[in-house]
């Protein structure tokens, strides 16, 4: 099959008509250090320059993503082939049809070309792609050039063409780091029968709550949570729980948490329990659970009240697999799925659910195409922005103890130049006890989380991970930190109001 569909693409190539460079402009890219000459018509996005050059052509058949990345201390083929490690293993339905280290121009190359299957319900399913990685001593320029059989033969030469004309630059622009400075606001979420009201000066605090994995977590009912809340002096408003593709919406659930004068967070993992290694960003975009999805709009509709969808979080780590790593590193396919979700959610009315779009703070790889903005599906489609960073202290040798600051200093303010308007949340959050002093972290994190003033809500994962001991109990101490730090007045308490039934004269005359 491998041999079918390489002689396919050679004939094809060696068919097609040749690119006149009559029409073509140059392009510098004075971050990245290079130049290229391109198809005049054909449209530059530099939004994202810095991490990748978007080219696009004029029938929008083709589309060549090009990217620099520094080696920081690996091999360009460790760089290269964990990139591909997914394509070279031919997982998940993907053929690859070529891969070989021809160079160009004399420069070092590895060069592949593989199909993924076709989406029959996407328009312009782009599934056919090449790769050509061009190695220097320090960097690595991967072209990245997507397109379909019907154009192959025409944009193929294209993409060589380009690479013919490569030349390295001197650098002489520098990544423009924007400051923006929030005006915070209140902040109120009104349902049927309840508001969520966050005033500009607190933060709401949560914790994430094994409602649906009692063979994985430690199971708590809400009522045995009700006591730990006691011995802390602090009523947790928010729980955020994890659900999976293959589960009903958990109605019962949820009705007991919204009884209880909380609201939730469900974070939507695109994945099925019985089978975690199956990758279903595709097959969203190609509309295969659209009903499935309609079922979760109209029920979470039905709640009536504000409820937060946390929909494939952490996608920038390769331990999920709607990582772009296992279908074909196309970040385009991720946009799709999450705006087909919203707009599915919008077309059935759920106007009460409430979008938060969540990377973990450190990509896995840390490669520039798996750059967190590059999952970022628009302004439109995303209520709040999540932060996620972990003190994973050193219970495993490739951990380090990291302070809450140095964590969370960074991500926030490049968030906030990036996102601006958006209100943040800490959708998960701990400290391991194993590598230092949890006591001094604990009361560190909560002294400091005032200075983050666009963090409205802040969550806590309340659970054992393995040999990280993140639970707010994992020693009396701890606990006591941590109840101490809540009684700081920044920690809201009663931020849920129920919304009086308005009053029937008729049936106050009667």
């Amino acid at each position: 099959m491998k041999k079918i569909i390489a002689l396919f693409f050679v004939i094809a190539y060696f068919v097609s008509p040749k690119p006149s460079a009559a029409d073509w402009q140059n392009y510098q890219n004075g971050i990245d250090g290079y130049y290229i000459q391109h198809p005049g018509a054909w449209q530059v996005d530099e939004s994202q320059k810095g991490i990748v050059t978007r080219f696009i052509s004029e029938d929008q058949k083709c589309i060549i993503d090009v990217y620099a990345q520094p080696l920081n201390g690996i091999s360009a083929e460790e760089y290269i082939l964990f990139s591909n490690k997914k394509i070279l293993e031919q997982k998940y339905d993907v053929k690859l049809a070529a891969h070989n280290t021809k160079p160009v121009k004399g420069i070092k190359a590895q060069r592949f070309m593989w199909v993924r299957p076709q989406l029959t319900n996407r328009p312009n399913d782009l599934n056919i792609y090449r790769e050509i990685d061009l190695i220097f001593n320090q960097k690595v320029y991967t072209f990245i050039m997507k397109t379909d059989q019907d154009h192959f033969a025409q944009y193929s030469p294209v993409l060589d063409q380009i690479l013919q004309s490569f030349m390295l630059v001197k650098p002489f622009e520098s990544v423009n780091h924007q400051t923006y400075n929030p005006t915070v606001q209140d902040i109120t979420l009104k349902g049927d029968k309840a508001e969520v009201i966050i005033p500009k000066d607190k933060v709401m605090f949560g914790v994430f709550h094994p409602l649906f994995h009692p063979r994985k977590y430690t199971p708590q009912s809400l009522e045995e949570y009700k006591a730990y809340e006691n011995s802390l002096e602090h009523k947790f408003e928010m729980i955020m729980t994890y659900t999976e593709f293959d589960k009903g919406f958990p109605t019962k659930m949820v009705q007991d948490t919204y009884a209880d004068q909380r609201i939730m967070m469900l974070t939507w993992h695109p994945w099925q329990e019985a089978n975690i290694n199956s990758v279903l960003i595709p097959d969203i975009v190609d509309g295969q659970f659209d009903n499935y999805i309609v079922d979760w709009a109209k029920q979470v509709k039905a709640v009536g009240e504000p409820l937060f969808v946390r929909f494939a979080n952490e996608m920038n780590g390769d331990w999920d697999p709607w990582c772009t790593w296992f279908y074909s590193k196309d970040r385009d396919l991720f946009v799709e799925a999450w705006q087909r979700i919203h707009r599915i959610f919008q077309e059935q009315g759920a106007d009460n659910a409430v979008f938060v779009w969540n990377p973990h703070d450190r990509s896995f790889p840390d490669f520039k195409w798996n750059a967190p903005e590059l999952y970022y599906p628009g302004d439109e489609y995303v209520d709040w922005v999540g932060l996620t960073c972990y003190n994973n202290g050193t219970s495993y040798p490739y951990e380090t103890w990291r302070n809450f600051n140095d964590m969370y200093r960074p991500i926030y303010d490049e968030y906030l130049a990036k996102y601006p308007g958006k209100p943040f949340m800490i959708t998960e959050f701990s400290s391991n006890e194993v590598g230092g002093d949890k006591v001094a972290w604990v009361q560190d994190a909560l002294r400091s989380l005032v200075n983050y003033p666009n963090i409205r809500i802040a969550v806590w994962y309340d659970q054992t991970d393995g040999k990280r001991l993140y639970r707010i109990d994992s020693t009396p101490e701890a606990k006591e930190a941590f109840r101490q730090g809540l009684t700081n007045p920044y920690y809201l308490k009663d931020g849920i109001k129920v919304i009086p039934e308005p009053l029937d004269l008729e049936e106050k005359k009667e």
